[in-house]
């Protein structure tokens, strides 16, 4: 079943559909489970250069109308915030990647699906839920209007199917009539522009016409003057277009399936991770735990809801081999580091030993495993098996500094020993709970901490927290740094299963020297490697020699150091090929601090076991880490 539920009346007028054919309470359940709309932030979504859907939540932007079948909102994008208003920030090019894909939409009439969230002040009915799908709708028209200081785009929308009423139809409303006695076939009047030319609808009855060719210096003005009041034409407004056999169908708007009745083992691809929309209350579920979509296990779920629908499926065992097959080898540019590592293949044989010392900061030491390393008894090929096998309670938990509230993390995770916060809060549990094979990870673990750290000629302690990461299909670890406080200077992980690529990069403000509004940043350590770095090293050498006030280095620094763009990056230092097998060991007090990494597997299920010390404070916080190895489980290297 895929279309709306429609309560029945004795004519069109009265056919209305019962509520959102789909809804969620975040934006990333929205996200995961509805396919036209694969957008994080912004306002519009877009997919192979096309427009494919719009959320139109707090701020549509002045103008903006939401009635039964027309929406008219500004495209978004290029806006900066102010008093939580959003404000163009300089006129929007038609060479944008979001104007670019509406105006490929617009052209080829292919429909766009539209959601509304609870904070649109725009429509006259309560909005059920924090996010709604409201159905499919046509772009009819695309034009430019000055908003405030600068120029952006408009766009005006038609409810594709007129033969319902939506959800949000106000009950009396006399707009949703059958198409046929309606007088809504005269469109609005159009003039040529005496000075440039160019054919511009009417929009506005009041001031009047206006030329809205960009370029034209006639562009939005009514009588030599730039409009203040506004009052949309009632043409504009009520033309509804021919419905005709160029109009794309863009096929179901949500697909609704039981999947209880599918089979109850899944493979950890991309599809099993995707959400859903429950068949019993319509919400977008996501996959929360690694084996189940519960309606239930939501963080976000409202005091009223009561809908327990549960798909309990577990995930069929990988074989290693499948995991490893049709792996291409990468090219060099896809493994190209800023740093050459010091390579040693014999006094740690069978590994062999790459480390990359980033001066003044650590160094980063990568385990390069083999087959015969791997297929040893309790080696890498069995824990890979093995932890397939373990309900070890691995779940996404909500990121604590996400820029959208809700978001789940892009993995799935359980810690051990001392409780551990990365990019999110995860539960712990006391080595003592811990299932062998996590005790034999943190051997080898152990092992190779004790390797890198010695080798750096510094102190070993052993850790005492481990975090493991499962990864389906398409999952991946963005940008972060393991910098919580208390933290120790070491962190050892073990790669499972499919193959991956970890970066490594300087942290911006670090890279750059300036935050990204250009403010210097306080106490610039001037790394090897950053941007400008002669020229920042002799400003903080005559600082720190007292040769320059404060005052002079900080605005010499501002003077000198400017991003190109906010949205500039540093550029990646390290590539690192991750096999199955393979430990990395990230060693400095100041790594955490000044770089950031990141992993992204290649196809495939993939294991990631993290250990590190934490420094804990007593209680049952420590407790649930003091634990001693056995000497089995004491890793030798081999």
């Amino acid at each position: 079943m895929t279309a709306p539920e429609v309560t029945q009346g004795t004519n069109a007028v009265e056919r209305r559909q019962r509520g959102p054919p789909a809804w969620g309470n975040t934006r990333q359940q929205i996200n995961d489970t509805i396919e036209w709309f694969h957008c994080m932030q912004g306002g519009a979504a877009h997919n192979g250069l096309k427009c494919t859907g719009f959320l139109l939540d707090a701020d549509n932007g002045e103008r903006s109308v939401i009635s039964d079948e027309v929406v008219i909102t500004r495209t978004g994008g290029d806006c900066r915030k102010d008093n939580d208003s959003l404000i163009l920030k300089h006129d929007q090019s038609p060479n944008g990647p979001i104007i670019k894909s509406i105006m490929a939409s617009f052209e080829e009439k292919k429909p766009v699906g539209i959601i509304v969230g609870s904070k649109n002040a725009l429509l006259k009915v309560k909005i059920p839920h924090r996010y709604c799908v409201m159905d499919w709708f046509l772009i009819t028209d695309v034009w430019m209007e000055k908003m405030g200081q600068y120029a952006g785009y408009r766009v005006r929308l038609e409810k594709l199917d007129l033969s319902t009423k939506g959800w949000w139809a106000e009950q009396e409303s006399d707009e949703t009539l059958p198409l046929t006695p309606r007088n809504s076939d005269r469109p609005p009047p159009s003039r040529a522009c005496r000075s440039c030319g160019n054919w511009s609808k009417q929009i506005y009855i009041r001031p009047g016409w206006m030329c809205l060719e960009k370029s034209c210096s006639k562009f939005w003005q009514f009588r030599n003057t730039e409009p203040k009041e506004f009052q949309y034409h009632p043409d504009f407004i009520n033309y509804r277009h021919p419905r005709g056999p160029d109009i794309q169908n863009p096929g179901p708007l949500i697909e609704l399936v039981d999947r209880n009745l599918e089979p109850s083992e899944g493979l950890a691809d991309r599809e099993e991770w995707r959400g859903i929309v429950c068949p019993k209350c319509r919400k977008c579920i996501q996959r929360v735990t690694w084996d189940a979509w519960d309606c239930a296990n939501d963080a976000a779920r409202e005091p009223e809801e009561t809908c327990c629908y549960t798909i309990v499926r577990k995930m069929r065992e990988i074989s290693l081999k499948t995991a490893l097959e049709d792996i291409k080898p990468y090219t060099r540019s896809q493994l190209r580091c800023g740093i050459q590592p010091v390579v040693d293949k014999h006094s740690l044989k069978p590994y062999e030993v790459r480390t990359y010392n980033l001066p003044g900061v650590g160094s980063i030491t990568h385990f390069v495993s083999n087959p015969t390393i791997n297929e040893r008894t309790n080696g890498p090929n069995y824990l890979f098996s093995a932890l397939q096998k373990l309900d070890l309670g691995l779940k996404r938990y909500p990121l604590g500094s996400a820029q959208v509230k809700g978001t789940l993390t892009c993995h799935f995770a359980v810690n051990y020993g001392v409780p551990y916060k990365y990019v999110v809060s995860v539960d712990s549990k006391a080595f003592t709970d811990a299932p062998a094979q996590i005790l034999t990870t943190l051997g080898r673990l152990s092992w190779a901490t004790g390797k890198a750290v010695t080798r750096a000629g510094d102190t070993y302690r052993a850790p005492n927290e481990l975090l493991a990461l499962g990864y389906f299909e398409g999952m991946k670890i963005g940008f972060h740094d393991d910098g919580e406080e208390d933290l120790g200077p070491t962190i050892a992980t073990l790669s499972l299963g499919t193959r991956s690529r970890m970066y490594i990069r300087m942290k911006d403000k670090y890279y750059f020297g300036v935050s990204t509004n250009n403010v210097p940043t306080a106490e610039d350590p001037v790394l090897s490697g950053c941007a400008k770095e002669q020229e920042r090293r002799s400003l903080k050498n005559k600082f720190d020699a007292g040769q320059i006030t404060a005052k002079d280095y900080a605005a010499q620094r501002k003077a000198l150091l400017r991003r190109a763009s906010s949205n500039a990056k540093s550029p990646k230092l390290l590539r690192l090929e991750l096999k199955h097998g393979d430990l990395i060991v990230m060693h400095g007090a100041h790594l955490q601090t000044y770089y950031e990494h990141s992993v992204e597997p290649d196809k495939g299920l993939r294991f990631a076991l993290t250990s590190r010390y934490i420094e804990t404070k007593g209680g049952p916080d420590r407790m649930k880490g003091a634990f001693k190895l056995p000497d089995n489980l004491i890793y030798d290297g081999q």
